[in-house]
């Protein structure tokens, strides 16, 4: 479906002014009431306020919907259970773009919050994503210019955006837990593991994980993905096929580290196929820097790419 003439006069705004000397994007207006919630509702004030953090730490602008000067609101419905853990979220209403709507309706995928009140059902969520333009993709940035980061709700911009894991965790030992075929909020579910990340620069800058699961070393190249990273570990033991697991990670607090995991399967004939068995991933990161971070390019390294950001 196509925006709303207001919204895309909104957008256009966006996207037509030009960048000068000290720009600072002004703060964005909310589209639309969809995200309005009842005053006196407490729980699902609290509710809401997990689901933007949720948004804040996984929402990213597609590279290509950035390029192409892309814009617009994604609708998003999400029917969320009884214990906190997403049932279902699907798409309501297009932006128009298929990178914005792929992102919209991916972003709360694994997604929970803390249960509900006793005997409170399930709760049904329309959000309003709203992806905007802070410039052209043709548009030089001025020398010192800052990204302001909207107030409005379910709202991010074209800016370019750095994972704070790679400026301040790098070449610190984060060490936790890797939870394989748990639930959220179900804590007897599941089966932990050991696991430990370090994160580094190789001389040529590129960012790479240093990762042990499960008595499993691996090393492998990240890749930044909004507030996030990605890699791919080691192929899978004792399957059919080739089996890779993704880990994507997002900071969680001072020092901490969630994450979740899915698969990439590739069969005979080559062709990769997704299978999210969804491991989650706690870890907690120490405060000293290592002075330094060696490897073995030979020894258990990996060189698939993890997904990133889709086109």
């Amino acid at each position: 479906m196509r925006l709303s003439v207001a919204s895309s006069a909104l957008a256009a705004a966006f996207v037509l002014a030009p960048v000068v000397a000290g720009y600072a994007p002004a703060l964005c207006q909310d589209f639309s009431i969809t995200n309005q919630v009842e005053p006196a509702n407490a729980w699902r004030h609290d509710m809401m306020r997990q689901l933007q953090a949720w948004w804040d730490a996984h929402a990213y602008y597609p590279r290509h919907a950035s390029n192409s000067d892309e814009g617009g609101t994604v609708k998003v419905h999400l029917v969320i259970s009884p214990d906190g853990n997403l049932f279902t979220t699907n798409l309501v209403e297009s932006s128009g773009s298929r990178s914005l709507d792929a992102a919209g309706s991916s972003v709360f995928h694994g997604v929970f919050v803390r249960p509900f009140p006793e005997g409170v059902p399930k709760a049904d969520v329309d959000l309003s994503l709203h992806y905007v333009l802070a410039h052209r993709h043709d548009q030089t940035v001025a020398a010192g210019y800052t990204p302001v980061a909207s107030k409005s709700p379910f709202t991010i911009m074209n800016d370019p955006v750095k994972s704070p894991i790679l400026d301040t965790m790098l070449q610190r030992t984060c060490t936790g837990t890797v939870t394989r075929n748990g639930i959220p909020n179900h804590p007897v579910y599941g089966m932990r593991v050991w696991a430990q990340a370090i994160f580094f620069r190789k001389p040529d800058g590129t960012p790479w994980v240093k990762f042990y699961v499960g008595g499993y070393p691996n090393l492998s190249p990240v890749t930044e993905v909004g507030k996030m990273v990605q890699w791919t570990g080691l192929v899978l033991p004792q399957q059919k096929w080739p089996e890779y697991i993704q880990y994507t990670v997002w900071p969680d607090g001072d020092n901490h580290l969630s994450g979740a995991g899915g698969s990439l399967l590739y069969d005979r004939f080559g062709v990769a196929h997704n299978n999210n068995i969804g491991p989650q991933i706690d870890l907690t990161c120490a405060t000293e820097m290592l002075p330094a971070v060696t490897w073995n390019e030979g020894f258990a390294q990996t060189l698939i790419g993890p997904p990133g950001d889709p086109p």
